[in-house]
């Protein structure tokens, strides 16, 4: 059920929803995929792999079955082909994005409570949290990096920060695009920690330069010719907005360029579906943030001094890129 409530079944496979997404998440917390990656196996065999109980494991699997995530020979069971494109290791994994998700489910567990309160109470989370969050970041932006960097051109020599660019997954997209540039990816130690670990897996230490501080209260360096802003603003609110954006304004060079990249709202605000349900998805895990639409961004921009800023139009996720200059 992906689209609109028009009947009592629609209805209840909404309200149901949330049983196919905890199958998917369970199976992958507890390793089900990685360990049916060495062998098709019974239940009581894998159960042994995994640590788990058998008859409880047996009735997990057998729902994994008809999302068409394991295949089923008699009472063996092995990877079915998504499974083993998404959710293991390499280079198409979503591993560490839905395991993120997972992350934030208490987070929506008390979705009523935040909306009634007006904001969001943490509770605790594993210490596989951030690593899964930045790992995440990572799966979602390696195949638009490249497509953005050949869009936005960064010239030979230019001066280039990826602002809370966690993974690193579009600075090295520019490093790479011009590799004359020099690239800077600022973000927290926490978060740079994940990063380090990433670009050496990539073999691309050397192109980027890593700066640890809180772009609320931390100087950015500079001057910067091209400051590139993903994913960051909608998990502040407005004024936060602002504020961030006059510190790149600052930071920038004369003539020097921003780029926001955002899950753009259309006007109205209820469309489309991505950007509408990850702006909830802010609610319940930021004091502030929620999803904008390119106008809001645009103002903010025009707010914080940047001239000649222009929209992109949204791709079909509802991702669009917002441009200033200073």
């Amino acid at each position: 059920m992906t689209g609109p409530v028009r009947n009592v079944d629609d209805l209840m496979a909404t309200g149901h929803g949330y049983q196919r997404s905890m199958v998917l998440l369970a199976a992958l917390k507890l390793g089900v995929f990685r360990a049916l990656a060495a062998g098709a196996c019974d239940a009581p065999a894998l159960a042994k792999r995994i640590g788990a109980d058998s008859g409880k494991l047996s009735v997990l699997l057998d729902a994994l079955a008809p999302l068409g995530l394991v295949a089923k020979s008699g009472r063996r069971y092995r990877n079915a082909a998504a499974a083993r494109e998404f959710l293991l290791p390499g280079k198409n994994s979503m591993e560490s994005i839905l395991l993120h998700h997972l992350d934030g489910w208490s987070d929506w567990g008390r979705l009523p409570a935040t909306i009634r309160a007006g904001s969001a109470a943490k509770g605790g989370v594993e210490g596989s949290y951030q690593e899964n969050f930045i790992r995440g970041m990572e799966e979602n932006a390696r195949e638009r990096a490249a497509v953005v960097a050949r869009r936005i051109r960064v010239r030979p020599g230019e001066r280039v920060l990826d602002l809370g660019g966690g993974p690193g997954t579009y600075a090295v997209a520019w490093a790479e695009a011009s590799p004359d540039a020099r690239v800077t990816l600022f973000d927290t130690p926490g978060t740079l920690r994940v990063t380090r670990k990433i670009l050496r897996e990539k073999g691309a230490s050397h192109r980027v330069s890593l700066v640890e501080g809180d772009f609320l209260v931390d100087p950015l360096g500079g001057p910067y010719d091209f400051v590139w802003i993903s994913q960051i603003l909608h998990a502040y609110s407005e004024a936060d907005c602002v504020r961030i954006l006059r510190k790149v304004r600052s930071a920038l060079a004369v003539g020097g360029r921003a780029a926001v990249q955002e899950f753009v709202l259309a006007e109205g605000k209820t469309s489309p579906p991505g950007p509408v349900f990850f702006a909830v998805h802010m609610v319940a895990v930021t004091e502030g943030g929620r999803a904008y639409t390119a106008r809001e961004i645009a103002g903010m921009m025009k707010a914080s001094g940047f001239r000649r800023v222009v929209s992109g139009s949204p791709d079909p996720r509802g991702v669009g890129i917002v441009r200033g200059v200073r």
